[in-house]
């Protein structure tokens, strides 16, 4: 079944690539967006496009450009942003504005050009976000990223109800720390990995393929009557906490 054109930002990441072929046999025609587009080879039938989501100028000229070729995207997967492991005191001004452009500008002007296209084609459609567990709880030496995640949701949110009325669903998922090479630096050892493992009540990290396949779920048009949720797929770690050996009950 062809589902349509599917736009994904920040394509050239560790979920993304997990995310391509699950997408793909699902029925869904991949438009790959990406600043990195030229460093890596691309599956077959993937169209690739270099763009900086954060740029409101090369955005909207990108959105055009679909126009005049009379491409309408059906869904919109955001998989673009940057995490930033510092406290207020570390964080350089630079690196702040970084945070926010990656996590939150991009989401807001790739969203935009999205939902005026699907408006001028008649309504309908759908968009989801890749969110993080610290716009949720507070997590130490994360104060940038929790901004901008923070901000994403409350952009999801209020997206989904100005938009409820044209038949487009905005909707993102809350992901815990993933199991890949994008968290290579905070899993170097067994030590770190039990570590960060055993902050998860269900005492695994997070899979990028449940991840993918949850934003997938979200995008399915037989969700017709899912908008505006932010959906955790963490272990648990919002929401409850671990069981650690020895402690009192």
């Amino acid at each position: 079944m062809d589902k349509g054109v599917l736009l994904l930002s920040g394509a050239s990441g560790a979920l993304a690539q997990r995310f391509i072929p699950l997408a793909q046999g699902q029925g869904w025609q991949i438009l790959a967006l990406s600043r990195k587009a030229r460093e890596r080879s691309w599956p077959d039938g993937v169209r690739v496009q270099e763009l900086d989501c954060a740029d409101p100028l090369a955005v909207e000229a990108f959105f055009r450009q679909l126009q005049e070729e009379g491409i309408v995207p059906a869904a919109l997967a955001h998989l673009a942003g940057s995490f930033l492991l510092a406290g207020l005191a570390q964080t350089s001004t630079e690196q702040y504005r970084q945070c926010l452009a990656a996590n939150l500008d991009s989401a807001f002007f790739l969203l935009k050009g999205f939902v005026h296209a699907r408006r001028r084609h008649g309504g309908g459609g759908s968009a989801v976000f890749v969110s993080t567990v610290v716009a949720g709880i507070g997590v130490a030496f994360h104060e940038a990223v929790a901004a901008a995640k923070g901000g994403l949701e409350a952009l999801v949110r209020a997206a989904a109800a100005t938009h409820a009325r044209d038949g487009i669903r905005i909707n993102a998922v809350r992901a815990g720390l993933m199991d890949s090479e994008a968290a290579s630096h905070l899993l170097r050892n067994p030590q770190s990995r039990e570590l960060a493992a055993r902050q998860y009540p269900l005492g695994s990290l997070i899979s990028p393929e449940e991840v993918a396949r949850t934003l997938l779920f979200f995008l399915d048009p037989l969700q017709s009557q899912i908008t505006g949720q932010i959906l955790a797929v963490d272990g648990g770690f919002t929401a409850i906490r671990p069981l650690l050996t020895g402690s009192s009950q």
